[in-house]
């Protein structure tokens, strides 16, 4: 029985239709450039000695915090008597937060990796953290619930500023912060220090 790994990919959260409709307009793209992301190697490099659940949340593009609850819990069925492991990314780490903090879990997680997490509007762009709104209060409940907890974050992020990570820091003070220069939103092939940390804890 091998060691389970959930992995919760980021979103997109809006306010109202009209916010939405404006960011599906607006927001840049190029439907030629194909980008290799560490999201999908994860999966990857974890295969051979964990099982990993990678879920596509509902609706991703307008995510609703309830929804990805819901189906966040139909997963937790399937979990066995290994230890587990949590990594978000991005709304999907800010998820992980809100969840964790909010409700109870059924059992010890050995290790939560937390990327680049939205902890408010403060600083975004196009998108707001809508349904998913943290209660500062109930974030440091994780720490009872979380054996390791690593932050992660990068000073250059265009998407959600480092800020946000450095609040949430203050928020978990046992949590290990690693901090980077020049990783961005993390939209890079592979994403070796993570990948170490699972294997080393």
């Amino acid at each position: 029985m091998k060691q389970q790994v959930i992995f919760i990919r980021g979103g997109e959260a809006f306010d109202t239709k009209e916010e939405f409709y404006h960011y599906l307009q607006t927001r840049e793209f190029n439907p030629f450039e194909h980008h290799r992301n560490w999201r999908d190697w994860i999966a990857w490099a974890l295969s051979e000695n964990y099982d990993a659940m990678t879920p596509v949340m509902p609706n991703k593009q307008w995510a609703d915090y309830t929804a990805w609850k819901i189906w966040f819990e139909r997963h937790l069925v399937y979990l066995n008597n290994e230890p587990l492991i949590l990594i978000g990314h991005s709304l999907g780490a800010t998820f992980l937060l809100k969840y964790l903090s909010e409700n109870n879990f059924p059992k010890i997680i050995s290790q939560l990796h937390i990327v680049s997490p939205v902890h408010n509007n403060d600083g975004l762009a196009s998108e707001t953290i809508s349904t998913f709104e943290l209660d500062d209060t109930k974030i440091p409940n994780i720490e009872s619930k979380a054996e390791k907890i690593f932050l992660y974050h990068s000073k250059d992020d265009p998407v959600v500023p480092f800020h946000h990570g450095q609040s949430v820091a203050k928020l978990l003070p046992n949590a290990q912060f690693l901090q980077f220069e020049n990783r961005l939103h993390f939209n890079q092939p592979a994403f070796p220090e993570l990948l170490e940390n699972i294997n080393n804890h």
